[in-house]
């Protein structure tokens, strides 16, 4: 979701840590859906069926893929996203499925300014890209006090998000970097949320990542929309299992459930989630945050599902005042 609250595979790829089980530069499957945002049954039919990748075997013949290989399957995720089958672009090169995927998002009109922290954006990127993490942080960390908390969740951070995805996609950025990226900006936003001036009675609100799910930074920027707003946020992180949601809601006295869900659901697990989300909407309000094509969208009618931030931030505006009327 572009901007939106599950800052997904356009934005950061799942914070999981991206690590190799043999220590030799590869990844094995579960890494990779993290980072891709594609489950591993699409993997592995794109790979048999259309040789869209090649990984490596274990000697006990498990999947393990190259950086190179998770950046092909992010650019072919992003063109069949667009409307291209898989089929047909399976055996295109990286370059030309770039080609592809820039034809279908070219805009029809001049480019639209990229806003007014653009250029502190890029200076932050820049330093990511030469390891100068001290000055990344001076530069986020400055940015954070100079501006408003909604001003710096959505008007810097999520568009920080979507060029790092912009650039994974083109090459220039890696996952080490996706990594770095996501560990300062949730120790931004965490800062925000715990310095946030919120009054002992105000109405609370539950938000997290389901079990599985383990990026969280999409709803840890709509705590801090919610923080604006004067709405407690009682964030619970990622990989929460369903289990805790709704005793955490009741315990916390909480009258609505923040879910931000990123990559793609395999079958079973979208039976399981659709369950789950079903159990939910029935003792809770429940809203979600997913990408316009994600499977979520279409469970259930009585969820509130929003795809950028500047929707949601309405909705919380419009519901917690007439709360507080």
């Amino acid at each position: 979701m572009r901007g939106g609250l599950v800052s997904n595979g356009d934005d950061l790829r799942d914070d999981a840590p991206a690590r190799s089980n043999t220590g030799d530069g590869t990844f094995p499957m579960r890494v990779v859906t993290r980072l891709t945002g594609l489950t591993a049954d699409t993997i592995r039919v794109w790979e048999r069926r259309y040789g869209a990748v090649r990984p490596d075997r274990t000697q006990g013949n498990a999947r393990r893929y190259s950086s190179e290989e998770i950046r092909r399957l992010t650019l072919l995720r992003e063109a069949v996203s667009h409307g291209h089958a898989i089929g047909e672009i399976g055996q295109l090169s990286d370059e030309q499925i770039v080609r592809l995927t820039a034809e279908a998002t070219a805009p029809e009109s001049p480019t639209p300014s990229r806003g007014r922290w653009a250029s502190i954006i890029d200076a932050y990127l820049e330093a990511v890209e030469r390891y100068d993490l001290r000055r990344a942080d001076e530069i986020l960390t400055r940015t954070a006090v100079l501006t408003s908390p909604r001003e710096l969740a959505v008007e810097v951070i999520a568009p920080l998000l979507r060029e790092v995805g912009a650039r994974w996609i083109d090459g220039t950025v890696t996952i080490a970097h996706e990594h770095v990226v996501s560990s300062q900006c949730k120790s931004v936003l965490g800062t925000m949320l715990r310095v946030a001036a919120i009054d002992p009675g105000a109405p609370r609100i539950v938000l997290g990542a389901p079990e599985g799910h383990h990026h969280d930074l999409g709803p840890l920027i709509a705590g801090v929309l919610a923080a604006s707003r004067g709405v407690s946020p009682v964030h619970l992180g990622a990989d929460v299992p369903w289990s805790e949601f709704l005793g955490a809601a009741r315990r916390a006295d909480a009258g609505l459930l923040v879910l931000g869900f990123a990559r793609d659901l395999g079958a079973d697990e979208a039976r399981r989630t659709q369950e789950n989300l079903r159990s939910l909407v029935d003792r809770i309000d429940v809203w979600v945050g997913a990408p316009p094509q994600h499977a979520v969208t279409r469970m259930d009618s009585r969820l509130r599902v929003f795809h950028d931030f500047d929707a949601l931030d309405a909705e919380l505006a419009h519901r917690f005042s007439r709360a507080r009327g």
